[in-house]
């Protein structure tokens, strides 16, 4: 049983005197008039004595998780968590709405509360404040809770999972003998000149007449022999140079070749001077450096061949032989013929 109903029914409070119980929670009348309807006097004692209600405000937080699965094709995936939360008040918490008519003020014929509350009180302020705070004393605390939604500012640094495929391209390695290569007895390319007669030129061989001057003519059929046809060459092709009367006061022709590595090659050819003199000679030069000459000329019509010119290949077996038709006298029209060029092992 209430306190305040013992002021009321019997005049004390727990066995004190009714003037204690005056003190306490006022006139019985006024507190009589309050207490009249409960649900009412709660509602408007809180109002008389200016309660304000206690709120409780709930924050819920959407909490965004964002998955980067590939680098590629990139799949996001949003997750909205929403936290539901319930929160009782230790102290009275009341949210004041505007009150649906009591079945005092519905019929006009019952007085209003207010007006009999302010009647039995007197309309004194302390009366009522002292009554209302005797029943609000034992009153039921409310419980209120007020859900307030708020997204997250904060950037949250997405924790992403990166798959890389690699795939390696593997290329098996087959180890291949290389094959033989056969280095001819004579490493001359085309020493004869034959080819000319399928190509039109006599490559590999070169000529300098662009740099030194003179001229160089491929001459087909003749077949150069040596004296008293010993030997022949078989051929029908031959070079006719015509080294220059001045400036170098000579033309060449040159091949690069590949030989044995470290191997020595005795160089020869087939040769005859026409409208030759004293200073009319042939220079054999390997690599650029003069290794033999020839200035045995005749007049004859058989051709000579020169003999104890010598080369020795480096370690990669590659060479180039040098072959200059020199006209140190400037004699008008010298020339030679020269065909069957060869550099074999010894």
């Amino acid at each position: 049983m209430r306190s305040w109903l013992l002021c009321i029914s019997a005049g004390v409070l727990a066995g004190v005197s009714n003037a204690a119980c005056t003190n306490k929670c006022g006139s019985n009348k006024c507190l009589g008039a309050i207490a009249a309807d409960p649900a009412f006097g709660e509602s408007f004692c809180s109002s008389w004595l200016a309660l304000e209600p206690a709120t409780t405000t709930v924050t819920e937080v959407e909490t965004v998780t964002s998955t980067l699965l590939n680098v590629e094709t990139a799949l996001t995936t949003l997750t909205v968590t929403t936290a539901t939360f319930t929160v009782t008040g230790s102290e009275r918490s009341t949210i004041y709405q505007k009150r649906a008519p009591t079945i005092t003020e519905a019929d006009p014929a019952l007085p209003d509360p207010t007006d009999v509350i302010a009647s039995q009180c007197s309309s004194n302020d302390d009366r009522i404040s002292k009554a209302c705070s005797c029943i609000l004393s034992t009153a039921t605390a409310s419980t209120v809770t007020v859900f307030e939604t708020a997204v997250s500012t904060a950037v949250v640094e997405a924790e992403s999972t990166v798959v890389e495929t690699v795939t390696d391209n593997v290329v098996a390695t087959v180890s291949v003998a290389a094959p033989a290569v056969t280095i001819p007895a004579n490493i001359i390319v085309n020493g004869g000149f034959e080819d000319y007669l399928k190509t039109g030129n006599i490559l590999p061989w070169t000529d300098t007449k662009d740099s030194t001057g003179g001229r160089l003519d491929i001459v087909n059929g003749v077949n150069p022999c040596m004296t008293g046809g010993s030997y022949c060459a078989g051929g029908q092709v031959v070079v006719r140079p015509y080294p220059p009367t001045t400036g170098s006061k000579y033309i060449a022709i040159r091949e690069t070749f590949v030989g044995r590595p470290s191997t020595t090659y005795a160089f020869s050819f087939l040769y005859r001077c026409l409208n030759y003199d004293a200073g009319t000679s042939i220079d054999i030069l390997y690599k650029g450096s003069v290794i033999g000459s020839a200035n045995q000329c005749y007049n004859s019509a058989a051709f000579y061949r020169p003999t104890g010119i010598t080369f020795t290949t480096d370690a990669t077996g590659q060479g180039e032989i040098e072959v200059r038709f020199r006209n140190s006298g400037a004699t008008p029209y010298l020339y030679f013929y020269a065909d069957d060029f060869k550099a074999i092992a010894v």
